[in-house]
């Protein structure tokens, strides 16, 4: 049984190369929420069951230096390539709290964001969290995790290191996804507020008694959270159907990196 284990383990060390390279750059395994220990056993458990299934097509363990390096870095490349669809879609969501949250007048008001170490409101935390939670929700780490499981037998490790073209090509495109879901989800929201400003401006016009400024205030944010709280009740099937929508962009990308 021990010679058994020693035969397994150069497998076991490229499994584990790949899955780091992979995980790291997906939602929830890349929070900083999560403590390291948590994440480093995840990621051993990980690659240990999966090394009985990704035995057969795994090369064997480099024995230069050069060669090695080649091979990590072909992995980084791939994990950043398939992570970065996932983290538009992340940024998408974000990047609508934060156009809803200027416009309520809660841009003043920033936070630590504890995921991304930097400032962030509370309306794009609230985006995100819920983000996370309705990808957990359709089974979101399933999905990633057969993907990562496959990805040995469609996407070959120890080919030789080269971005595919379609891939430098296709990804920028990919960005687009991310503005496009940042106006869906606060689409609503600015829609209404601008209405206010508007009737806001022809009271000011009409009546220059009123103190519109100070009105404004209690009016915008009281209007803001009336109507973020019916767009709540619609982002979850529009989250899901976002994240349905990921499964092209990653095939696309799949198919490149499989050649």
């Amino acid at each position: 049984m021990m010679d058994g284990l020693l035969a397994q383990w150069p497998h076991f060390l490229l499994v584990l190369l790949r899955t780091s390279c992979l995980l790291v750059f997906w939602p929830v395994w890349d929070s900083r929420l999560i403590p390291v220990q948590v994440r480093i056993f995840s990621l051993l458990v990980i690659a240990l069951a999966l090394t009985p299934v990704a035995a057969p097509w795994l090369p064997p363990l480099p024995s230069t230096w050069p060669a090695l390096l080649a091979l990590v870095l072909r992995e980084f490349l791939l994990g950043l390539s398939l992570g970065l669809l996932v983290r538009f879609f992340l940024a998408g969501v974000q990047m609508a709290g934060h156009l809803v949250s200027i416009q309520m007048g809660f841009g003043m008001v920033t936070l630590i964001d504890p995921h991304s170490q930097g400032q962030s409101t509370i309306i794009a935390d609230l985006f995100l969290f819920l983000a996370i939670l309705v990808f957990l929700g359709v089974n979101g780490h399933h999905f990633l995790l057969r993907l990562l499981a496959r990805s040995f037998e469609e996407i070959p490790m120890g080919r030789p290191l080269a971005l595919p073209e379609s891939l430098s090509l296709f990804l920028p495109r990919c960005g687009a996804l991310m503005y496009q879901l940042a106006v869906t989800l606060a689409a609503p929201v600015l829609a209404a507020l601008f209405l206010t400003q508007v009737a806001l401006g022809v009271v000011a016009r009409a009546v220059p008694q009123i103190q519109v400024m100070l009105l404004s205030f209690h009016l915008t944010i009281g209007l803001g959270l009336l109507f973020l709280s019916f767009t709540l009740t619609l982002l979850g099937s529009v989250l899901a159907g976002n994240l349905a929508g990921l499964k092209y962009p990653l095939h696309q990308v799949w198919q490149a990196w499989g050649g």
